[in-house]
């Protein structure tokens, strides 16, 4: 792949981002100019690099969208929720059109045609509007100031303010050249900014102001500038003119770009150093010198891999903004208005989380919206607003990242939860009667669980919240739910900040050996056989005056139990209580990275991930939750 077209594949999927929240904020705010602005400049950077490419229908379809939002910024065209459609679409169109062409696939043969839609669509929502409310009138000192300057230049209908952004050279303008094509031209003058003069000298950097006189109009001006109209101020010297809004110029970066792929691949020597630091554990005398060359190993095996992980951090953003889109198109689809804040784009975490979190996230939304929205009518009728409110929000906490979704709509009841649960024989394997209304709400989690009435586009065909636990689960986080029937649900995600290193027990039982998450496990403990008393179907035993169900791991996982005396117990946290797990014994403690099941194991039940030993085996970690459900 061309050098230049891979650097845009990098950097347009960026401006696209900025440009739909953009649009998606301006529907909420339609006066703030300052959104038109930021829209008009992403969309005018991705058409002008679009030029360099044979991508002329992309370059098309940005085109008109630019023109729209300057005549949004002149005031000659309202926002309404139908621009905001077209624009959104010719934004997903782009998207969509740079991922084919990161694949290699190109443009395919309907392009121009989809193109000819999408303009036409857009024409249709954003006729020049004479209801728009006009642009307010900005400061002019600057430009009577030139007049001041240049009373030779006698008959001047407008003045010029040409600010070029900061990367111009490298875009291929041509300031001056710009400057000196403009019609009628009476004066120019070009300096240095104070800020500029002040600055760092760099040759590759355009820190120009150029001002000019003209005996042309400003509309006239204004096309002549409009392929640099977001750099440009142009004021009328007869009467008060708008003048675009000019752009500031951006601070030289200092992000340094890598490709992903050469963090994924020092990420996994990493791995693989902490697989051989393991591997000396069983060499080390634990009183030796090898044990203190061991720990300092082990010390900088771990920092190592920690400064890693950090370099794999990437924003929350762009998750949050495609859940934002998602949400306003669901709400259109059923029908429901809503008030979406999203909270926490600043948040940052591991590429492996950011990938796979949009998922679950998404079906958590479409359950907010189409079962905990309300419609209108029914938000009157329960003396509530009309719209429901609906929010994303995404924090740290400590080494986790908290990702909550709440609305407040209809909340769950967990009478029905029960029933539901009840009308497809889950009675058999829980006790429904029995369960507390916190138990009860983990039922919505059961596989192939739903409540909806009917199938729609959006719910109702049993796939969804065991989904999302498998899904988190296999980013080695966990979800928890809370509900008030009639006031809303709260649905909480905890996830890793980084894919850290998990310490973990290696027990024996029925002569193989597992993993545990030393997380999930509370204390361990020895027991004689005689303490396991039979209960039911299945077996207990008594700790501190509690009875804890008895799950032999044996039993779970399908190996052979061993005949003994006793057991090793773990006691282990579940969402429904604490439970005794029995082993046949524990062998060590370990530091590994988890990696997720694939392949043949990815159809293992209950494998929350799996790492390499010291001495090269495969060992599978337990979801604890999952095999003692």
């Amino acid at each position: 792949m061309d050098e230049l077209l891979e650097q845009f594949l990098i950097e347009g999927p960026e401006l696209v981002q900025q440009a739909a929240a953009d649009l998606l904020e301006l529907e909420r705010r339609p006066d703030d100019l300052a959104l038109v602005d930021s829209a008009f400049r992403a969309i005018h950077t991705l058409k002008g690099s679009v030029g360099l490419f044979d991508m002329v229908p992309v370059g098309r379809i940005l085109h008109a969208a630019e023109d729209s939002l300057d005549a949004v910024r002149q005031g000659r065209l309202a926002v309404t929720s139908d621009l905001i459609d077209a624009l959104l679409a010719i934004v997903d169109r782009t998207e969509a059109w740079l991922e084919a062409s990161r694949g290699g696939a190109g443009l395919e043969a309907g392009a121009d045609e989809d193109a000819d839609r999408l303009t036409r669509r857009l024409s249709g929502a954003a006729p020049e509007a004479a209801t728009a409310s006009s642009t307010p009138a900005r400061s002019q000192d600057w430009a009577l100031d030139l007049v001041a300057d240049w009373p030779e230049a006698a008959g001047a209908a407008s003045a010029v303010r040409y600010t070029p952004d900061v990367q111009a050279y490298f875009r291929g303008d041509d300031p001056l050249a710009i400057a000196r094509a403009a019609p009628g031209l009476l004066a120019l003058r070009v300096t240095a900014p104070s800020d500029a003069a002040e600055a760092d000298y760099d040759p590759f950097a355009c820190r120009l102001r150029i001002d000019l006189l003209s005996t042309a109009s400003a509309e006239v001006l204004g096309d002549a500038f409009r392929l640099v109209r977001d750099q440009t101020e142009v004021a009328s010297l007869s009467v008060a003119a708008a003048a675009p809004i000019r752009a500031e110029a951006a601070p030289a970066s200092a992000t340094l770009r890598i490709d992903a792929r050469r963090i994924d691949a020092l990420s996994t020597l990493a791995d693989e150093l902490v697989v051989a630091k393991n591997g000396l554990m069983s060499l080390a005398d634990p009183t030796g010198d090898l044990a203190a060359a061991r720990q300092t190993i082990d010390r900088l095996a771990n920092a190592l891999h920690g400064d890693i992980m950090r370099l794999r951090l990437v924003a929350l953003s762009p998750v949050l903004r495609r859940l934002e889109r998602q949400a306003r198109d669901l709400a259109t689809e059923l029908g429901k208005p809503i008030d979406l804040q999203v909270r926490g784009h600043g948040v940052e975490v591991d590429k492996a989380v950011a990938d796979a979190v949009y998922e679950p996230l998404l079906h958590l939304l479409r359950n907010a919206l189409d079962h905990g929205a309300e419609t209108a009518a029914e938000r009157a009728a329960a003396g509530k607003s009309a719209r429901t409110r609906v929010s994303v929000t995404a924090r740290t906490a400590g080494d986790e990242v908290e990702i909550e979704v709440a609305d407040d709509g209809r909340g769950i009841d967990p009478r029905a939860l029960i029933a539901t649960a009840r009308a497809r024989g889950l009675g058999a394997r829980i006790d429904l009667d029995g369960l507390a209304e916190a138990a009860a709400l983990e039922l919505i989690f059961a596989p192939g669980f739903s409540t909806a009435e009917s199938v729609t586009a959006v719910s109702g065909r049993g796939v969804g919240m065991d989904v999302v636990r498998t899904s988190v689960g296999v980013l080695g986080g966990r979800v928890g739910i809370a509900s008030e029937p009639g006031h809303g649900t709260r649905t909480t995600v905890r996830l890793p900040l980084t894919v850290v290193m998990t310490r973990i027990l290696l027990v024996e039982s029925g002569g193989e050996t597992f993993g545990v998450p030393m997380a999930d496990v509370h204390e361990t403990l020895r027991i004689e056989a005689a303490n396991i008393q039979p209960v039911r179907v299945g077996q207990a035993i008594v700790l501190r005056d509690a009875v804890l169900p008895y799950l032999p791991l044996a039993g779970l996982v399908g190996a052979a139990s061993a005949a003994t005396a006793g057991a090793t117990v773990l006691v282990v946290e579940t969402a429904a209580g604490r439970v005794a797990l029995g082993v046949d014994r524990i062998t060590n403690r370990l530091d590994v990275v988890l990696r997720p099941v694939a392949g043949l194991l990815a159809r293992i039940p209950g494998a929350l991930g799996t790492t390499l030993l010291g001495d090269g085996r495969l060992l599978v970690v337990l979801d604890v939750e999952a095999i003692t459900a």
